[in-house]
């Protein structure tokens, strides 16, 4: 794996443009492709910028440590899919803070003690000391992802405190969430957690319009990516939303059918109880009204 930071931070400290760097080697949206986004170029490429610098590729390649811990943070991220806290843990458990050199990696970890702390340890001074330590990082852009996450969290945090203050940082998130550029899978399950948390936030407190927008914005995102991970809960809240709007019975029964279908891939045990319980009531409801089960 390439340490992109340690990359930049080189040439910056050679006060080397991005277009002196690559003159003769590639183009300079190649270039700025790979430090803005990820996009790693070929190996020929590659080898000859960093010998422009004087280094060699293994002076910008992670240590097996970093790689290991980088898998380990990202293996965490798929069990708060399914509530499984005590593998989250066990897997924190097992990061050595100290050891954690890469800037990102190192937000990575905070938003997920933070995260654990809320959901998990239900202990909220636990959640905002890890989620204000990325929040208070220096030269952090808007549209961070890790910034987003945190701006999440804090919302959580105050959602059965203080509505203004949950309001306040889930304000945030709207104006940023759709410019995260979407660029592996990782990210993927990122951005689908701010979506749906947002989602729900705003559909549980009628909100309709920006739920809607978010909800069916990650519907399209996982439809796109080829992403089911959050559709459970994605589908089960606009199923919620059309209740509460008051949309055709049928509608929300296509919704609720289709989170329970995605709660079964996914192994979501909360959505197939609090869903299967929802749906029996509303075809019993159908029934009554004489429409069809189906």
């Amino acid at each position: 794996m390439i340490n992109i930071e340690k990359f930049i931070k080189i040439r910056k400290s050679l006060k080397l443009s991005q277009n002196e760097l690559c003159n003769g080697i590639c183009t300079q949206s190649t270039l700025s492709k790979f430090e803005n986004n990820g996009q790693i170029p070929s190996f020929k490429i590659l080898k000859q910028l960093c010998e422009r610098m004087n280094i060699s590729l293994s002076d910008i390649m992670l240590t097996s440590t970093e790689s290991e811990i980088a898998q380990k943070l990202f293996s965490a991220d798929f069990y708060f899919i399914t509530y499984d806290y005590d593998q989250i843990r066990k897997i924190l458990k097992q990061v050595n803070e100290k050891k954690i050199r890469d800037k990102q990696d190192l937000l990575h970890y905070n938003y997920l003690c933070g995260q654990l702390a809320l959901d998990g340890d239900h202990n909220d001074v636990s959640a905002l000391f890890y989620f204000n330590n990325i929040l208070t990082t220096d030269n952090l852009k808007a549209d961070n992802i890790y910034r987003l996450l945190a701006l999440k969290g804090c919302s959580q945090v105050y959602a059965s405190q203080d509505m203004d203050k949950a309001s306040h940082y889930f304000d945030q998130i709207l104006a940023q969430i759709k410019k995260v550029e979407i660029k592996d899978s990782l990210r993927e399950l990122q951005v689908m957690s701010i979506l749906t948390a947002a989602g729900e936030f705003y559909g549980q407190n009628g909100q309709y319009k920006h739920a809607d927008d978010l909800l069916n914005y990650a519907y399209e995102l996982a439809s796109s990516h080829h992403v089911v991970y959050f559709l459970a809960r994605v589908v089960y809240q606009l199923a919620l939303d059309d209740l509460a709007q008051k949309r055709s019975l049928n509608t929300a029964l296509e919704h609720l059918h289709d989170s329970l279908a995605f709660a079964r891939l996914n192994k979501n045990e909360v959505i197939l109880k609090e869903g299967g319980k929802l749906l029996k009531e509303l075809e019993e409801k159908a029934y009554e009204n004489g429409q069809s089960r189906d």
